[in-house]
Formats: structure tokens, sequence, C-alpha cells
């Protein structure tokens, strides 16, 4: 049967998507797809355009098998907005598509679902590649990312410790002062000039800033450290990369460009496809182990791919719609 209705558009504001998902939830919908990745049963591809010498917006897509809707992630990063206009450095956009139809039947508001993800995306990871019983947590970087990464990681370890660290001592003190009355567990605030002492206990090493330096060094690293690298410029020691039992990315081709690290170990000839371990995803599909022993050191680097945000972000508009929240668009 056809039908000349002209399909209606969802608007879901920043506010509105807050209410739909729990940490727990978007943990739980990112380790199903992952595994869906790890099947083949999911679609997507990225790329970054650059603006001039402002920024880059990065358009991202993914459809997972089954599901009702496909969607369009846009992540814009303009590093010079807050000096320049008063403005966040990141900004972040979702279209969803009707599976059917291919029509548009959501516009999302997304700065607050990409942190969920990613925290809820990296703890997965976390659950393959890190110890069994890592229980000491370093954030570095106290913004969205780093607080989402906390709160997610809480859903699948039992966390004794957690450290955040960041540049600026008020944000670290915000991110406790927010964070620990909805976790059972101490975090502490600590400047960046004590961040050896941090690291050198943590079984879980978070890197999550828009910096460009150094923050852990390799000789820091316990046996069975599990480090994520989730920031687009150099937070670790290069040798961090050449030293690590395993390195592992979520896709060579989208990091190799990227990542400040790995461009300057191709430069030196001292890192390239060749020394990566796995990349994430044939991880999952049974193609490579992940930790094999409690002492390996293993670096995880990732920019994102689409398994997690397709089955997340599907999520988000049917808990809205039922829910009544939003705006209808016609």
């Amino acid at each position: 049967m056809t039908t000349n209705a002209v399909p209606s558009i969802l608007y879901l504001t920043e506010a509105d998507v807050r209410q739909t998902l729990s940490v727990a939830e978007a943990v739980d919908l990112a380790e199903r797809g992952v595994l869906a990745d790890g099947r083949g049963d999911v679609a997507g591809d990225k790329f970054y355009m650059n603006v001039g010498d402002a920024g880059f917006i990065k358009p991202f897509s993914g459809y997972m098998a089954g599901e009702d809707t496909a969607y369009v992630k846009t992540f814009s990063y303009f590093p010079d907005n807050p000096e320049r206009f008063g403005l966040p450095t990141t900004s972040s956009m979702v279209l969803l598509f009707d599976a059917r139809t291919g029509f548009p039947v959501c516009i999302m508001e997304a700065g607050w679902v990409t942190g969920l993800k990613t925290g809820a995306s990296t703890t997965i990871t976390a659950r393959w590649l890190a110890r069994p019983d890592a229980s000491r947590v370093a954030i570095f970087g106290a913004g969205m990312q780093g607080r989402m990464h906390l709160q997610a990681l809480a859903q699948r370890f039992d966390i004794e410790q957690a450290w955040v660290l960041d540049l600026y001592s008020e944000a670290a003190a915000a991110f406790v002062a927010d964070l620990q009355p909805i976790l059972d567990f101490p975090i502490q605030a600590v400047d960046l000039a004590g961040r050896e002492a941090v690291v050198r206990q943590a079984d879980v090493i978070i890197t999550v800033t828009t910096g460009d330096q150094a923050l852990v060094e390799y000789e820091w690293l316990k046996p069975g450290a599990f480090v994520a690298k989730l920031g687009s410029y150099q937070e670790v020691a290069l040798d961090v990369l050449t030293r690590a039992d395993k390195v592992l990315v979520d896709r060579w081709k989208y990091v190799k460009p990227r990542i400040t690290e790995l461009k300057r170990l191709a430069t030196a000839s001292e890192f390239g496809q060749d020394d990566v371990y796995a990349e994430w995803p044939d991880v999952v599909a049974g193609l490579k182990p992940g930790r094999e022993t409690p002492d390996e050191i293993i670096v995880y680097i990732a920019l994102g791919i689409w398994g997690e945000y397709a089955a997340i972000l599907p999520a988000v508009h049917r808990r809205a719609r039922e829910m009544g929240l939003g705006i209808q668009l016609s």
C-alpha cells in the first residue's frame, strides 16, 4: 500500500537526549553493537573534511542489520572556538533515517550521546584487553568524555580507586565534585605534575584530552596495564607504542593519518601497520585473541567506529518517542 503522507521529523535537544538512556543501558547497547560489528552485521564509514585551517568536520555513518534506523552523525572540532567566539571546541549532530524508506525521521543534538557512546565503547574494549581484576583507573581529561568514561567503566569493573588529571585544576575539582556523590569508590583530583605516581598505580589509563603533550611514559606503566589513547593529538610518549606488548587500533586507515604519535613514528620508520597487533573488530570476531597473559601491557588507539552508535542511536530515538520527548517538525 502506498501513501502520500509526508514523514515528520522528531527534533531532540540535548536535554531530551539526556533523559533517554542510563550509562548502564548504553554499555549494554555498545556491547551489542560491538558484537554485531564483529559478525559483519554493521555497515559504516566516515571521513574528515578540513575547513581551511580552522578545524575539521567529520561525517560518520552506520547501520546495524535489523535496526529500524540508520544514522549519519557529524562531529566538528574547531580548537580556537573558546578564545575567538566563546563557543565549545566540539559540536555534534545526528540525523536518523528510516531503514525502510531512507527518509529522515530524527534530528538529534549529540554532544552528550557522543560522550556516552565513547565511554561505553571503551568500557567494552577494556573488558577484552584490560586485566579482569583491574580496579584502579586514571582518567586524563576532566571534560564530558572523561566523566562518561569513568561512569561507564564502573558498570563493568569493580573500581577501588580513580584519579582524574587535567591541565586545569578547577576542571578536575569539578569532576570530583560532580561524580563522587554518584559513584561508590574514591575519586581524587591530581595535578599533571603528579601524574607519574598515578600512572604507576593504575591498571587502566584513559587519555581523552585535546592537549598535545606526552602525558604517559612507558617506564611508568605497571605490568598488565591497559592504555586507551583516544585524543587526536599526542598524549603518550612514543615508546609507549614501540615497547608495548600489543598495540591495537579500531581501524588503521582512520588512525594512521590523524594520530600524532603514529605520524611521528612513521616519519622515523619506527612504527607502521605491520607493528599493529590487530584491529579491534578482528578481536571481537575471534580472529585474534585479546589479552593472553596477566602482565601484558596493551595499548588501544581509537577515533571511533560505527557499531556502538548503530545500536545506541536507534535506542535513543525509540525511548524518546515512548517518553513523548522532542518536537515534531513537519
